[in-house]
């Protein structure tokens, strides 16, 4: 503990004392130069020493053992300028490491000071006398007042005013967003301008903002399968090389031969390169808005060769309007209050565009107490309501409930969603959805990437889903889907041999996303399918999704790099020794070198984001 909180200023007096003793070498102070480097050597080498220590207690021969063995043999020796040099360069190693981790983890701690502290609390939407509170006495429901500059400190609903908030920190998305009464708005972000009153949906983890930092930081300590592919390597090399040495040592009597295998078999630059790497991607990932729960799944998403996506809330906005509205039997008040009830009881997108057409429509009554409310899986809602049996959804619903459901009126390329009560069909409407922006570019885009199959899946009839994505570049859609069928469709893929992807956004989507060989949900999706989706896209845009694939490449290339590198390093230098070109100390100075250029290399996936 003491000497990694005083790392750094380690470092500066070993670089100090390695000034003095080549002043001492070039000025004929022997004495000088022998107690700088011994000085060097003792106090990086005592950090390495504990370390080596306290892994053998877990029997893992580590990295650290190797080296300490070699200093300690050196200086047994008198060779104490390479014990010296040897522990320096391993130190500035071990400190560039921190530094680099420290610098991608900027991101996170950049999201956690801007969490939001206190709050405004006001106690009806008009009002402008305001208590400042602790953010942790806000509860849900809660109306707060929001300033000019100031942060927004909840997930909520705009219930008067306007101005425009920046949303940085949540999509990456620098420009101002309009915020008006109805929109929605996140906490963490900041209002450029106006004056807010805002109810309180979410509040502190349960935030977008808090789930975000509890994401990334879940993911920054997961490994990928190829660490741990080069943990497993390095606690079979350590011991390999010790026993090389050894033999080495018995059979030729040389006791600085094998010393000299002990310090250039030190696979430094293999066991720093990695996690270097992977950090290094996770970090930049999130600043551009793709959080990654793992480098695991940035890996993953370099294999995947088949990309299956929602439609609803994935590749539409997810905020859909209702067209043409049909009453068929009884009054039309009456049958929109009960449709109303029932959508109340619903987070559905056309749950949400039925309540905004009803609230539009000048009805007034409050909505009915709703009983016995059950969900059906890809066709609607059952329930009890006012004591009358009511059914909410799409023509299977009504037909598997022995209902005739003739839509004839309805665009078949509209959602419809139908209204029977006690069995008789009252009312029929269609909603249409927009699709996202970019939604052509980001497909083309993954073309351009990689030859993927391009599939889309959807809960919506076939044309109602073909209709959605006409003169977009997909190879196969695929409509009346249960959220059950999409899961055996992945299932079928898999077992076609396709690695495959699936985009989702909707609780429906959660057991595709959980079954798919990679999940990617919108940021914008519900709390399942973001809890069991392996990448999330903040911003919910599709044109994310070729920058996602970009970024893994990067990744996984500067990954196998830093490995090459590392291997190589050991191979050359080996030769070097036996052939007679190589010893302790020039071997040393290259292996060390070797730490430098990959961490270095690491570093260029943070500098080129």
């Amino acid at each position: 503990m003491f000497f990694s909180q005083h790392k750094k200023g380690s470092v500066v007096l070993m670089t100090i004392l390695l000034i003095a003793a080549y002043l001492g070498r070039f000025s004929g102070l022997d004495w000088l130069d022998d107690l700088s480097m011994v000085a060097i050597a003792v106090i990086g080498g005592l950090p390495l020493i504990v370390r080596a220590a306290g892994a053998l207690r877990f029997k893992i021969i580590s990295i650290e053992l190797l080296v300490s063995i070699a200093v300690v043999s050196a200086i047994a020796i008198g060779e104490y300028s390479e014990a010296g040099i040897v522990v320096w360069l391993f130190s500035i190693g071990d400190f560039l490491e921190a530094v680099t981790l420290k610098k991608t983890r900027k991101s996170i701690q950049e999201l956690v000071d801007l969490a939001p502290k206190t709050a405004l609390k006001i106690n009806q939407p008009h009002e402008r006398v305001f208590t400042e509170v602790d953010i942790d006495e806000i509860e849900k429901g809660d109306y707060l007042l929001v300033k000019t500059g100031s942060q927004i400190p909840v997930d909520g609903r705009v219930v008067d005013g306007s101005g425009y908030a920046d949303q940085a920190s949540i999509t990456g998305e620098s420009k101002p967003s309009r915020k008006t009464i109805d929109s929605s708005v996140f906490a963490g972000t900041i209002l450029t301008s106006g004056t807010l009153a805002v109810q309180a949906e979410k509040v502190g983890e349960d935030t977008t903002f808090g789930k975000l930092i509890e994401l990334v930081e879940e993911a920054q300590d997961s490994q990928t399968k190829t660490q741990r592919l080069i943990d497993r390597f390095s606690k079979f090399y350590t011991p390999l090389v010790l026993a090389i040495a050894a033999a080495v040592g018995l059979i030729t009597k040389d006791l600085r031969l094998a010393i000299t295998i002990l310090v250039l078999g030190c696979p430094g630059a293999l066991v720093i390169g990695v996690p270097i790497s992977t950090v290094a991607g996770i970090g930049s990932a999130a600043k551009q808005g793709m959080i990654a729960k793992g480098s695991a799944a940035l890996d993953q998403l370099t294999k995947i060769d088949t990309l299956v996506f929602d439609k609803t809330g994935t590749l539409t906005t997810g905020q859909p309007s209702v067209g043409k509205v049909i009453n068929i039997n009884g009054s039309l008040a009456k049958n929109l209050k009960i449709l109303a009830s029932i959508e109340h009881e619903s987070d559905h997108p056309l749950a949400r565009a039925i309540l905004e057409y009803y609230q539009k429509s000048g009805q007034k009554d409050a909505i009915y107490p709703i009983s016995n409310s059950q969900i059906v899986d890809g066709r609607g809602i059952k329930a009890t309501v006012n004591g009358q049996s009511v059914l909410v959804g799409n023509e299977r619903l009504l037909n598997e409930a022995g209902i005739a459901a003739s839509t004839s009126q309805l665009s078949a390329t509209s959602s419809h969603v139908l209204l029977a009560v006690n069995e008789e069909l009252r009312l029929a409407l269609e909603v249409s959805d927009q699709l996202r922006s970019g939604v052509k570019d980001a497909l083309r885009d993954l073309r351009k990437l990689k030859d993927y199959q391009l599939v889309l899946l959807s809960g919506d009839n076939q044309a109602v889903a073909e209709k959605t994505v006409a003169g977009l570049d997909f190879d196969l859609v695929v409509g009346d889907l249960l959220p059950v069928d999409k899961a055996e469709f992945i299932k079928k893929l898999q077992a076609a041999g396709h690695q495959t992807a699936f985009v989702g956004d909707g609780i429906n989507d959660s057991p595709a996303l959980s079954i798919a060989d990679l999940g990617i949900a919108m940021g914008s999706g519900t709390e399942a399918a973001i809890e069991v989706a392996d990448i999330i896209l903040v911003d919910s845009s599709p044109t994310q999704l070729p920058i996602a694939v970009k970024y893994a490449q990067k990744m996984m290339r500067n990954m196998y790099e830093n490995i090459t590198i590392a291997l190589l390093t050991v191979l050359l230098l080996f030769i070097g020794l036996f052939t007679g070109y190589i010893y302790m100390a020039s071997g040393m100075l290259v292996h060390e070198l070797s730490i430098l250029i990959v961490i270095l290399n690491g570093m260029r996936l943070i500098r080129h984001n």
